[in-house]
């Protein structure tokens, strides 16, 4: 079941080259620059939650393909889009200037694979994967926020759950009030955030209801007190 999001070659480049001359080395600033673009500014990982690292590997690797990195550059790239600690981590595996150090990767893959085992591991991913089964729509947490929390909960779980079983996870877990409507009107083309919008309607719908009837009974109750005294 998790085998693909524990491949490292899920997680490779298109351009495949492992040349890493002086001609690389003295345009691997601008490369850097044409990436960091592509994967966010200020979109640095720390290594924390750990089962983030299928995020970040995924939005790096696309990154580094939108701008034709090759394989090499991504190598010697990959520590410049991590901050402490994981930086220190990822460069205390990097190769020395003497080399055959033990723990030491040399090559792009061989970095990706270090990264998804010393982040993650099946146990950690399973147990991932078991919240997102059951996860519900919890009090006070409004429709469009409890699809929010689902779509995280994928990610941590290394997008293993196509768009289909989360509209159908957020359909089974939403509140009960809108449940029906959601089952009714969703559609394969319908994206989860419609999907929310609608359920977010009908909720609101039913919470402004609660809300009148219970001020009606407390109105009452006020009238029923007074009448007493």
């Amino acid at each position: 079941m998790f085998r693909d999001v524990f491949d490292c070659e899920s997680y490779s480049l298109v351009n495949k080259s492992l040349t890493y001359g002086s001609r690389e080395a003295h345009t691997l600033g601008r490369r850097k620059k044409d990436v960091a673009q592509s994967f966010g500014v200020r979109s640095e990982w720390d290594g924390t939650p750990p089962l983030k690292v299928f995020q970040f590997l995924r939005k790096f690797a696309k990154a580094c393909d939108d701008n034709d990195v090759s394989e090499a550059e991504a190598f010697f790239m990959l520590q410049d889009f991590t901050k402490e600690p994981l930086r220190s981590e990822v460069m205390s595996v990097m190769p020395s200037r003497h080399g055959g150090n033990p723990g030491e990767v040399n090559s792009y893959l061989e970095l990706i694979n270090w990264m998804l085992r010393y982040h993650a591991d099946e146990a950690s991913l399973a147990a991932q994967v078991e919240e997102f089964n059951r996860a519900t729509q919890t009090p006070g947490e409004s429709e469009r926020t409890f699809a929010e929390r689902l779509r995280q909960l994928n990610v941590l779980c290394g997008f293993i759950h196509p768009q289909g079983v989360i509209k159908g996870r957020f359909v089974e877990g939403v509140h009960r009030a809108a449940r029906v409507t959601v089952r009714e009107r969703n559609t394969p083309s319908m994206t989860l955030a419609e999907l929310a919008r609608i359920a977010q309607t009908k909720g609101d719908e039913y919470r402004w209801i609660v809300s009148d009837q219970r001020r009606e009974r407390e109105k009452e109750a006020r009238i029923a007190e007074a009448i007493d005294l």
